[in-house]
C-alpha cells in the first residue's frame, strides 16, 4: 500500500476542529438547520447567540461559496434576519477572500477555542451542579443581559440538548454569584454559559465555578474539555489558561 502523501494526509488540526464543531452543535443546538453545499445555515429566532444564527461551515464544497452565500441571504430574507457567516477554519481559505473583496472585514471580534485536559480537581462547597435546568439557574444566566423572550429560549435549547448536563451555580454569602452549563458525550465536556454577576466579580466565584464544571466533567467519564471566548477577553483568557486551556483554532463573524 503506497504512502499518504501530505495532499491526502488528514491535517490533526483540522480535524480537532471538526470534531469539536460537531459536539458544540448538539451541545447548543438550533431549532433549525439548512444544508448549503456542504455548510449549514443555523436559525434561532429570539436568540443573540451567533452560533445559532449563522452559516457555519461543515464540509464546504470548492468553488460554490459565492452560490451558497446568495442562497443563505435568501433564505435569511424569507425570515427577515441577518444573514451571518461564521468563519472557522473548516471553511477554508476561499469565503474569507470573496468577504474580503466584498469590503468586509473579518477579523473583528474573534472567538477563541481553547481546549485542556480535564484535570483533577474537588467540587468546591460553593458550587452546586444539577443535572437539569431550573428557573433559578436560568435567571441567574439571563440577568448578565438576556432578555425575557430570549431567556425563554434559551431554556428550550437546553432542554433540546441530548447529551448528559450540568448546570452549576457559584454562591456568595449573600446569594448566586456565578452560572454556567457543561455537556458531555464520548469522553469530550463543552462548558457554556459562564457569567458572574457584575457585583461579584474579582472574588474567585469564576475559578470555583471552573473547578466544579470540571470535577462534574470528569465524573462523567470526560477526558477533554473544551470552551469558547471572545479573544480580546484578556481576564477570561487568563483564567482558562490557569486551567490548562489552551487556543485550538478561533472563528470570526461576518454580517451581511
Amino acid at each position: 500500500m503506497a504512502d499518504m502523501t501530505a495532499e491526502t494526509r488528514p491535517d490533526p488540526a483540522l480535524a480537532l476542529t471538526a470534531a469539536l464543531e460537531r459536539h458544540s452543535a448538539r451541545a447548543w443546538p438550533a431549532p433549525e438547520y439548512v444544508a448549503v453545499h456542504g455548510w449549514e445555515l443555523r436559525f434561532a429566532p429570539g436568540s443573540r447567540s451567533r452560533r445559532v444564527n449563522s452559516l457555519t461551515a461543515v464540509k464546504p464544497e470548492p468553488g460554490r461559496f459565492g452560490e451558497t452565500l446568495a442562497l443563505a441571504r435568501k433564505l435569511c430574507a424569507q425570515r427577515d434576519v441577518p444573514c451571518t457567516v461564521r468563519l472557522t477554519p473548516l471553511a477554508g481559505e476561499e469565503p474569507a477572500r470573496e468577504l474580503a473583496g466584498m469590503g468586509f472585514d473579518i477579523d473583528q471580534d474573534a472567538t477563541s477555542v481553547m481546549v485542556a485536559p480535564v484535570g483533577r480537581f474537588e467540587p468546591p462547597a460553593s458550587v452546586s451542579i444539577l443535572d437539569c435546568v431550573t428557573e433559578g439557574w436560568l435567571d441567574g444566566m439571563a440577568a448578565s443581559g438576556a432578555s425575557p423572550d430570549e431567556r425563554l429560549l434559551i431554556g428550550r435549547l437546553v432542554d433540546a440538548v441530548r447529551m448528559p448536563q450540568g448546570f452549576a451555580t457559584a454562591f456568595a454569602q449573600d446569594g448566586p454569584a456565578a452560572f454556567g452549563r457543561v455537556a458531555c458525550e464520548r469522553g469530550v465536556a463543552g462548558i457554556f454559559h459562564v457569567c458572574t454577576n457584575p457585583a461579584s466579580r474579582r472574588q474567585g466565584h469564576g475559578r470555583a465555578l471552573m473547578e466544579a464544571l470540571l470535577a462534574w466533567a470528569r465524573a462523567q467519564g470526560a477526558m477533554r474539555a473544551y470552551l469558547q471566548v471572545v479573544a480580546a477577553n484578556a481576564p477570561a483568557v487568563a483564567l482558562y489558561r490557569d486551567f490548562g486551556f489552551r487556543e485550538a483554532y478561533r472563528y470570526s463573524y461576518v454580517t451581511l
